[in-house]
């Protein structure tokens, strides 16, 4: 399967976590958060110079955004890697959804060959429908031989209409 380059962003959940952040700290959140999703959850010694320079901010400012960030517990820092609880608990809900994508259209293209399969044996009787079908003369001769009581409005008013015109021709 090819990595996937999005993630869903739920607003309110946005803006309750990032609820007091410094404009810093949600630069550098943001910045770290793509970075996350971007490497399956972790980043092995990121380059935090590279993502400060990303967030417009000096490598001290992004560090102490960092810092702060992690004291919050919106990310976790272990040795040398990078993680978020969120980021990890979204990409297991994004494969579940993948997975049961894949499964949909693997069912769907089963239907479709089933309703081809089905089509192919049917036979075609186009031809016999378009020779067999009714013309309008035959139509109003089939509306006059029912009897008056039978007739539905459309069909009396479709009658009338065609009495109509043959008097006039």
């Amino acid at each position: 399967m090819s990595k996937k380059r999005w993630f869903r962003l739920y607003i309110e959940r946005w803006r309750d976590g990032t609820f007091g952040l410094s404009p810093n700290e949600i630069a550098a959140y943001i910045t770290v958060i793509c970075e996350l999703y971007d490497n399956e959850g972790m980043l092995i010694r990121p380059d935090l110079d590279l993502m400060a320079r990303r967030c417009g901010m000096r490598p001290s400012s992004f560090r102490k955004a960092l810092e702060a960030l992690i004291e919050r517990k919106k990310l976790s820092l272990e040795g040398d890697v990078i993680t978020s609880k969120a980021v990890s608990e979204e990409i297991i809900s994004r494969e579940k959804l993948d997975e049961k994508s894949v499964e949909s259209r693997i069912n769907l293209a089963g239907k479709r060959n089933e309703i081809k399969e089905i089509r192919r044996k049917i036979p075609s009787n186009t031809e016999e429908r378009i020779q067999n079908s009714t013309k309008p003369s035959e139509v109003s001769a089939l509306s006059l031989s029912f009897g008056e009581s039978s007739k539905t409005p459309a069909l009396a008013a479709f009658a009338k209409r065609r009495e109509m015109y043959r008097r006039k021709g």
